[in-house]
Formats: structure tokens, C-alpha cells, sequence
């Protein structure tokens, strides 16, 4: 693909794309790398994944550089081990699965069972949290776990989650998500009587959206979580389609406000709702009728590529990243940032269920 081709002629060194080490915003670039492998079986893309997680992981599977804390932003590159362990067979990939996959049995979580996102967040519950590990942890139980007890306790923990943030953060008028949660309902944007956030984002949405089709896919259909899990894509997926602007196909960064002058049309997330429902609609989670909404997306999406004469591919108009907000304003008022990684990961994800 154009882009990844981009990427690896303007960052031969894969470590030197952003400076965030082992962590999400290059975990999910790569993973973009790792579903164009798998479509294209170019072993270029596998060889970029493998040069960075190398820099990483040692022989017993050990992240020396992975910090004491909690966080599950530094969970998300853990997803890079399923495909190099597939193609490779080395030890250490699937010894490094475990180690992250143990992390968890002293997690801190909220006063209902919900993971923190981080530690310096305690008792906060993210959308974007979702999407960085739970399709780890419940691809790891489909592939790796070693008992009955492990494999379904990791289809367990990730239907919790998930059911869990869904029960405190859905609007059912919209049929949308509010981007967090806070149990101890302490924190500036968290309502007082709720502990919800007052904001649908865009990319947090789409984090989310993600995150259940990809569970989905590897959550055994006989679990009791299964059904549950559907039916909440199944809503997302009616709440993107009521909000998907009808002129670009695109989505705003503040999804159900579009009709506000100052919103704008936010790249990364658009590109992340393409996936997710054509996705589902390909793996027959959700109706049929979904396909054109992602395929109007996907015209949308590319609308914001451009292609220079030298090769150099660049994505517009994808929103910094940034944490839970207090207000629209704050939301809206961000930089609007070209070659972010979280939209570049994301366009190439759409590319590979798309074209």
C-alpha cells in the first residue's frame, strides 16, 4: 500500500517515527502493518513489525524498558506478538504474551471491577482503554492461554469490561458512547451524580467500535457475553450511521454536534468507524445495509490522502491526541495534525477491508 510504503521510505528506522517508545500510538501503527501483512503476505511489512519489537522484547520475552506502572495504553503493542509468533515461531513472542497477559492479575481497578486507564487516572474508565486491551487479552485467550481456566477467564475479563463501561457511558438518544467514566466521579469533567463525561469524541468512538469487532472476532460465539457484545455493536453501528455527515460521508470530531460552525471533520476516527463496520458487516455481526455507510466513509477518508510525486503519501486533518476533555470547546479547539499516527494506522486499516 502507498502509505506503509511511504512510512518506511520516510522512517527506515521504525523507532524513530514518534518518540513514545513502547506504547499505543506506535503499538497501533504497526498493527496497521501487521493487517497488511496478513492481506498481502509482503514480508516487508512483517520485517518493519519485527525491527521495532525486536528493540524491545529480549530472548526470554522480557520488556526491560516497561515501566513499573499501570497503564493500559502500554498494553496495546502486546497485539504485535500473535502475528510475529504465527509467521516466526520464536519463543520469546509468545513468552512476552504471557508476561503482559499476567499484568493483570494485579490491575487496580474501580469499585466495580473496571480497570483504571492508567495510574495516575484512578478509578477511570476510558472508551479508548477498551480497544487497548481487550482484543489482546481475548485474542490471547482464543490462542495462547494454556487451561480451560485462562482461556475463559480471558474471555471473561474483556465481556466485563465492555459491558461494564457500556452500562455507565451510552446515551441511548444517540445511541453513542460518552468518551469516559469516573467512579469516584472526582475529576473536572465528570458529572457529579454519574461520573460520565459530557462529550461523544469521535476518536474514542471509534477506539470502541474497534475494539468490539475485534473481540468479537475472537470471542467464541457460545460465550455468555457473545450476544451482549453483538448487541452493542449493533447499536454503535445505528448511532455512526445517524451521524455520519451526509454531504463528505465523514463523521465530526464531536459526532452529534455537526451541526455547529466551529466542529470539523475528523480523519483518524472516520477512518476507524470504515473499518469497524465494514467489517462487521463482512464477519455478519451487523446488517447488510452498513456496507454503503462504509463505503461512503471510505470515500470520505480518502478525499483527505494525498499523494506527491515522489511518493510521499500525507493524511489530513486527523485530531492530536489528547485525554478527556471538560467541554465541546475543548474538543473542538485542538490541532488538526497531518501523518498522526493514530490516523495513518487507521486509514491503513480501512484500506485492508476496503480495497
Amino acid at each position: 500500500m502507498a502509505l506503509a510504503d511511504s512510512i518506511i521510505k520516510e522512517w527506515p528506522d521504525p523507532d524513530t517515527i514518534t518518540t513514545k517508545k513502547w506504547e499505543y500510538t506506535n503499538g497501533v501503527l504497526f498493527v496497521g502493518f501487521a493487517r497488511l501483512y496478513e492481506k498481502t503476505q509482503d514480508r516487508r511489512y512483517l520485517d518493519y513489525i519485527k525491527t521495532w519489537v525486536d528493540k524491545y522484547v529480549d530472548s526470554n520475552g522480557d520488556i526491560p524498558s516497561y515501566p513499573a506502572e499501570h497503564n493500559l495504553d502500554l498494553i496495546q503493542p502486546a497485539n504485535l506478538f500473535f502475528p510475529l509468533y504465527e509467521a516466526t515461531q520464536e519463543p520469546k513472542y509468545k513468552l512476552a504474551a504471557t508476561k503482559i497477559r499476567a499484568r493483570y492479575a494485579d490491575f487496580p481497578v474501580n469499585t466495580e471491577g473496571g480497570f483504571w486507564h492508567k495510574t495516575k487516572y484512578p478509578d477511570e474508565m476510558w472508551l479508548d482503554g477498551i480497544y487497548m486491551a481487550g482484543p489482546y487479552i481475548t485474542q490471547y485467550g482464543a490462542e495462547f492461554a494454556t487451561s480451560e481456566e485462562e482461556r475463559t477467564g480471558s474471555f471473561d475479563t474483556v465481556v466485563k469490561q465492555i459491558k461494564l463501561i457500556h452500562q455507565h457511558t451510552y446515551n441511548p438518544t444517540t445511541k453513542l458512547h460518552f468518551h469516559a467514566w469516573d467512579a469516584d466521579r472526582n475529576v473536572a469533567w465528570a458529572n457529579p451524580d454519574t461520573g460520565v463525561s459530557p462529550i461523544h469524541w469521535n476518536r474514542s468512538m471509534g477506539w470502541f467500535a474497534m475494539a468490539l469487532v475485534d473481540t468479537l472476532e475472537h470471542l467464541p460465539s457460545s460465550h455468555s457475553g457473545y450476544q451482549d457484545i453483538q448487541d452493542i455493536l449493533r447499536n454503535v453501528a445505528e448511532g455512526l450511521k445517524n451521524t455520519q455527515d451526509p454531504a463528505t460521508g465523514l463523521w465530526f470530531q464531536v459526532l452529534d454536534k455537526g451541526d455547529q460552525p466551529d466542529n470539523w471533520l475528523e480523519t483518524s476516527g472516520s477512518a476507524m468507524f470504515v473499518y469497524a463496520l465494514k467489517k462487521a458487516v463482512t464477519l455478519g455481526y451487523i446488517s447488510n445495509d452498513y456496507a454503503s455507510v462504509a463505503q461512503k466513509g471510505w470515500e470520505g477518508v480518502k478525499s483527505k490522502i494525498t499523494y506527491g510525486p515522489d511518493g510521499h503519501v500525507v493524511v489530513r486533518d486527523s485530531v492530536q491526541g489528547m485525554g478527556v476533555q471538560v467541554d465541546y470547546a475543548n474538543y473542538v479547539n485542538k490541532e488538526r495534525v497531518e501523518n498522526l499516527p493514530q490516523g495513518m494506522f487507521a486509514v491503513m486499516l480501512a484500506s485492508t477491508v476496503m480495497e
